[in-house]
């Protein structure tokens, strides 16, 4: 059978809710085989949904973001990657709007644009929807709950290098878990880790918005491949934002900064919109939260942002953040 066909059986398979495992294991011969009939029906399944997109662009009442706009959102990303930057998942109209402005004088802008990121992933809402909305309710993030609280406490104590040293290992504690490893058996390579979201549709054929499934996972695939997970015989990341160089300390530069904890905070709630896509959770948990549901965290969020004379900023010499919005209506 033809891989294009075995591909169409996949799509009808998923459609009628079989697991990726057993279809892999009743459709193709080896990894190999899976290789090329999972990419196939990737991209058969993303050529459909643009196709649908079209029909609904013409469709009175359907809302959905025109295929013209998800191509602007690729390119920006593109340039954005250059500089370890990605869009949030969350960005309104408005907030493509101003960055799309800001990156035309870049790097000047760089901070303006870490500054507009900020206010949308770091203030105390978002980060206690994230935490009670996905992080406690996706099993490859569960794991790490804490030690995620942990960076989101210092970064709001002000002690950059606290959350960034916190937060870098937990990128590939969340891949591990992800691909089933929990300390036992045969534990993913490197590369195995490196390909890990370029191989996503190995995972899932056919995730839930798929649109949006292509423009973030490309962006986390250069993320990690450019930047984070870069081979330092290869030449440094930008910014330093990379784990290799925090783990072992290689050189004397700058790498724990306020800039490259909000780049490590971004790129882990992308992670956690691909696992939404892919794991098909049936709707996304934050929706279901009410402000009583979050309002511990937000509450002592709020305190830690306002603490003038922490250990941090008098020993650490660190002034007030001010570049991201404290409050965030609940």
């Amino acid at each position: 059978m033809k891989t294009v066909d075995k591909a169409k059986l996949v799509i009808e398979a998923l459609k009628h809710k079989s697991s990726v495992q057993d279809i892999k294991k009743q459709i193709c011969n080896d990894n190999a085989d899976w290789d090329r009939v999972s990419k196939k029906a990737y991209d058969l399944y993303l050529q459909e949904a643009r196709k649908q997109r079209k029909v609904d662009e013409k469709t009175r009442h359907v809302i959905a973001t025109p295929l013209e706009e998800i191509n602007d959102l690729i390119q920006l990303n593109n340039n954005l990657v250059q500089y370890a930057l990605s869009l949030p998942s969350t960005v309104t109209g408005a907030d493509v709007s101003n960055i799309q402005k800001l990156i035309s004088d870049m790097p000047a802008n760089e901070h303006k644009i870490i500054d507009a990121f900020a206010s949308i992933i770091m203030n105390p809402r978002m980060r206690a929807l994230q935490k009670k909305g996905r992080f406690e309710h996706f099993p490859p993030f569960k794991s790490f709950v804490h030690i995620i609280e942990s960076a989101v406490i210092s970064y709001y104590r002000g002690n950059f290098i606290g959350s960034y040293l916190t937060l870098i290992p937990v990128v590939e504690g969340v891949m591990l878990r992800w691909l089933g490893y929990f300390g036992t058996g045969k534990k993913p390579t490197f590369p195995d880790l490196k390909t890990f979201f370029s191989n996503s549709y190995q995972r899932q054929p056919c995730p839930g918005n798929v649109l949006f499934h292509d423009v973030f996972s490309k962006a986390c695939d250069k993320l990690l491949t450019e930047h984070l997970f870069k081979d330092s015989q290869e030449g440094d990341a930008y910014s330093n934002f990379n784990r290799h160089l925090a783990s072992h300390l290689l050189s004397d530069s700058q790498f724990a900064t306020r800039e490259n904890c909000v780049r490590l905070f971004l790129f882990l709630d992308l992670m956690s919109e691909l696992y939404l896509y892919e794991a098909h959770c049936g709707g996304d948990p934050r929706f279901k939260l009410s402000s009583e549901d979050i309002s511990l965290e937000f509450n002592e969020y709020l305190k830690l942002m306002v603490q003038l004379h922490s250990p941090e900023r008098v020993l650490l010499g660190i002034p007030m953040d001010t570049k991201h919005t404290s409050s965030g209506d609940q």
